[in-house]
């Protein structure tokens, strides 16, 4: 498994809606598609999703686009896939023309992504 990350705009509050649910229950609104029910979940109360996502939230993917076009901008792009063998994902830091010039182990993604200082 492997995908890219592209250039990515940024979101400006208010942006796109968000599609309305479909009026008919048990149908996904992404997906369009029937939706297995359980009696649990038919129990359940419907959650509504704000107009807009939270600030913190488009903040986030801000500082994302500014950093993936940062990289961008120095020729470089990251690349993610998951090791067969090992079923861990690994991160590469690729030039545009898709060759590696660094891999990141592991341990180091994780303690970016808990905020570890570096």
């Amino acid at each position: 498994m492997s995908f890219e990350i592209g250039p990515v705009p940024p979101i400006q509050p208010g942006g796109a809606p968000r599609r309305a649910a479909p009026a008919s229950p048990g149908f996904s609104p992404d997906l369009e598609r029937p939706v297995a029910r359980t009696p649990a979940a038919q129990d359940t109360a419907l959650v509504s999703l704000p107009a807009t996502p939270p600030t913190e939230a488009l903040d986030a993917v801000g500082a994302a686009a500014a950093r993936a076009a940062e990289l961008r901008a120095n020729n470089r792009e990251l690349h993610f896939h998951k090791d067969e063998r090992t079923g861990r994902v690994i991160v590469e830091v690729r030039d545009l023309d898709g060759n590696v010039i660094r891999t990141i182990p592991p341990w180091h993604a994780l303690n970016v992504m808990a905020g570890a200082a570096l």
